[in-house]
């Protein structure tokens, strides 16, 4: 019997590590004040988007509806939340 089962998401998952460290480090930004804010809190916001959207499609693998569905919504909102700022910084200057 082999015991080393291979995870079929490690990728994913390994990529989704890399964003939410990626976040992490530009909230640290932001509190620092380092740099342009407004620029970081919409990369936050975006790359929260796309981290629950990869969250939303392996859980959809795996048959989990309900959490996929949460992940989904809170995706949603990140993304409508990024708009909202992107519009802002660029639109209205």
């Amino acid at each position: 019997m082999n015991k080393k089962v291979r995870e079929p998401f490690f990728i994913t998952r390994t990529i989704n590590l890399i964003l939410g460290i990626i976040i992490l480090v530009l909230m640290a930004l932001v509190l620092l004040n380092i740099g342009n804010r407004e620029v970081f809190k919409m990369l936050i916001f975006t790359l929260a988007a796309v981290e629950n959207f990869i969250g939303a499609t392996i859980s959809f693998s795996e048959q989990k509806r309900v959490r996929g569905n949460v992940y989904a919504i809170v995706c949603a909102l990140f993304l409508i939340i990024a708009l909202i700022l992107a519009v802002r910084y660029f639109v209205f200057v």
